[in-house]
């Protein structure tokens, strides 16, 4: 029924630091840089959760062009057809297509008719057009060119003409090379499209066959000991693996790389992950030189709110939760149980998170400002024992607090930290914002409770408004949501 995303010790980490350079830099980036940037994230990590796109070695490699090996696999998933073609493993006749995890998805494509390759012996296994992969999508949703539904050539302006896609997302597909952001794009608008002369959704389609559950998500493996970690980015992608698992620890083999470089990408991770982990502790095993260890010892420090999250999400998979963590779910269920219904739309379910968490948490005007935020007495204020359990927060323990239930209820988001604009004077601040109806809506929830605390009053100033305004008090920079996921 749920989902998850993450946390940090404290704001004061980001700082002075925090500049507007970068948005202001990403407005004057010229149109050839820009066509090389992702955009589509979201809808990676929504077919993600479903199990319908699980990604490369690479992360979701999304700047890269889908082959047809990785298209036949998403197609067949959209088809609801995984289970049987991985069962099944029916021959195919293509010496192209190597044993291993294609091969069934092949194998369905040309026992069903869906395609018969490039020629009897070779399926192709060369990137794919924007057409080539909308006809996947038009035939997924029921039409076929044998009855004149479409054209396969003229696929991705019949998916804009039926109104799968918005004019916008066809000028950007059509005058660009096709990659797998543009085919999450296309995937993702296919599950909320109505099925041919039917008053259903390819969503519930594969709801009702069991393809896929409600906020499921195919989870990556966990890191192995022994690990090689060469480079920031590999880092980058075993932190993203254990944050998956929830796994707090792992021992890598680091021989080539400094001590000091690793610490700094560590570090960097922490500061660039916005809501899930708020430190790191490391165990070096050295030879000869210290300064270069052959293996270390990573151990994440994750925050109480991710832990709880995961718990519900994943509970299989997760640890036993500490006492306090226990007091934080026992609040979170309650409220799930009293206040969310299935039926309830988005918009109805962060209008209830928001609206309890003013009603319940008051501001801790009374907390003096903690000047040593790496140390381990870190006010409960900050985090969300403090908002959920004491019900009494500053500004991050709202932020942790409200991005923790927008991850339980699938609903994406990011916890924000930044700078704001009060009574002249800038100060360090966190706040959310939630994709919604297409579009990223930002929100402050510690400035929508008033101060001092009026019981149930709750104001709407700062609710689910546009980038632009908030942009009027509040700065932050957009790379710290550039999170690469798995």
């Amino acid at each position: 029924m749920f989902n998850m995303n993450n946390i940090q010790k404290t704001l004061f980490r980001k700082g002075s630091a925090l500049l507007l350079t970068f948005v202001l830099l990403a407005g004057s980036l010229s149109p050839a840089f820009a066509a090389n940037k992702t955009i589509y994230d979201t809808d990676a990590v929504r077919l993600n959760r479903m199990g319908l796109f699980l990604g490369t070695g690479n992360g979701f490699d999304l700047e890269n062009t889908i082959n047809r090996l990785q298209g036949a696999a998403l197609f067949i998933r959209l088809m609801g057809e995984e289970s049987e073609a991985l069962s099944q493993k029916n021959p195919h006749p293509f010496q192209d297509v190597p044993e291993g995890w294609a091969s069934p998805y092949v194998s369905q494509m040309f026992g069903q008719g869906y395609s018969m390759g490039i020629s009897e012996t070779s399926y192709g296994t060369g990137g794919m057009t924007a057409d080539q992969f909308s006809a996947y999508i038009l035939r997924a949703l029921g039409y076929q060119e044998s009855n004149g539904d479409f054209v396969w050539s003229q696929s991705l302006k019949t998916l804009r003409t039926l109104g799968i896609i918005t004019p916008e997302d066809y000028s950007r597909i059509s005058r660009e090379s096709f990659t797998r952001d543009h085919a999450v794009r296309l995937a993702s608008a296919a599950l909320d499209a109505t099925l041919k002369n039917q008053d259903k959704s390819l969503y519930e389609k594969l709801l009702d066959q069991g393809a896929i559950t409600a906020y499921s998500r195919m989870m990556p493996e966990p890191v192995e000991s022994g690990t090689p970690v060469t480079s920031y980015d590999d880092m980058t992608r075993i932190f993203q693996r254990m944050r998956a698992n929830l796994q707090y620890s792992a021992t890598l083999s680091t021989q080539g790389v400094s001590l000091g470089e690793i610490k700094e990408w560590l570090d960097s991770i922490v500061k660039t992950s916005s809501a899930d982990v708020w430190g790191w502790n490391l165990v070096s095993t050295y030879v000869e030189d210290r300064n270069y260890p052959l293996k270390v010892s990573v151990r994440w420090l994750y925050s109480d709110g991710y832990e709880v999250s995961h718990a519900i999400l994943y509970p299989e998979s997760s640890p036993e939760l500490s006492a306090r963590n226990k007091e934080i779910r026992k609040v979170a269920e309650d409220f799930l149980q009293n206040n969310i219904r299935e039926d309830m739309t988005d918009q109805e379910k962060i209008k209830a998170v928001h609206d309890y968490l003013v009603r319940t948490v008051r501001y801790d005007t009374a907390l003096s400002i903690n000047l040593s935020p790496q140390s381990d007495d870190v006010s409960d204020s900050y985090m969300v024992y403090g908002a959920l359990v004491n019900k009494v927060a500053v500004c991050d323990g709202y932020a942790k607090a409200f991005n923790m239930f927008m991850d339980i209820l699938g609903i994406p988001s990011d916890r924000i930290v930044g700078l704001s604009l009060q009574n002249n004077n800038t100060v360090n601040h966190a706040w959310n914002r939630v994709y919604l109806d297409g579009e990223w809506k930002y929100l402050d929830v510690t400035w929508n409770d008033p101060v001092p605390d009026r019981g149930n009053s709750v104001q709407y100033d700062y609710y689910l408004v546009t980038k632009e305004k908030m942009e009027r008090d509040h700065s932050w920079e957009e790379t710290q949501f550039r999170v690469r996921y798995f």
